[in-house]
């Protein structure tokens, strides 16, 4: 099964217990509109016990987990409050011209969210195969800014940024990944949506 494409990438905020993952709160959101997206996993840690002059036992209590980057079109100002722990002010200048933005104080805390977003994949000479891809507890490092002035030509500048994805006991009960295969779109962001609401 070939990757063609990448829809949609959207996010919940994740609940928290005893430093595991219990649920997820406020809806499914949309992050913004995907450009790229790619998984790097972490080593496995499987700390092997040696007996006999071979091994005997593996530990692979750590493997699981990894670092997420992705690329978007933009970040969406609500995204970006809630992955890093800002609030959405308004602003009004000229007595009738508003805006909105952020007061950085120093002191703000990244939230851990769930994150999912569909593949298009083509087998069989077929492109109506997509997965939906889950990771379900992602902390991201806030996104680094470029500013470039207006040539002859548009350079987009579109926000790179990437998480730390947990894996084993930090999802409790949950699984650290999930990636299904449906027929359709639809039924992908259908199930990612039942997953961010369970």
């Amino acid at each position: 099964m070939a990757g063609i494409g990448l829809y949609g990438v959207y996010y919940a905020k994740a609940s928290i217990s005893d430093g595991a993952l219990t649920g997820y709160t406020g809806g499914i959101k949309t992050m913004g509109k995907a450009i790229s997206a790619s998984f790097e996993p972490a080593a496995a840690n499987e700390n092997p016990l040696y007996a006999n002059n071979g091994i005997a036992e593996k530990d692979a209590a750590g493997g699981g987990g990894g670092t997420l980057t992705l690329t978007l079109d933009r970040l969406t100002e609500d995204a970006y409050a809630d992955l890093y722990g800002l609030t959405v002010k308004a602003a009004t200048v000229l007595t009738d011209v508003g805006g909105s933005g952020f007061d950085y104080g120093g002191d703000e805390i990244g939230n851990d969210v769930g994150v999912a977003f569909v593949k298009w994949n083509q087998e069989n000479n077929s492109r109506a195969v997509y997965q939906a891809v889950i990771f379900s507890r992602v902390l991201f490092n806030a996104p680094s800014d470029s500013y470039q002035t207006l040539g002859e030509s548009v350079e987009w500048q579109t926000p790179e940024f990437s998480g730390t994805v947990s894996g084993g006991a930090a999802t409790g009960s949950l699984p650290w990944k999930k990636a299904y295969t449906f027929p359709t779109q639809e039924a992908c962001i259908a199930f990612i949506t039942n997953y961010f609401s369970a």
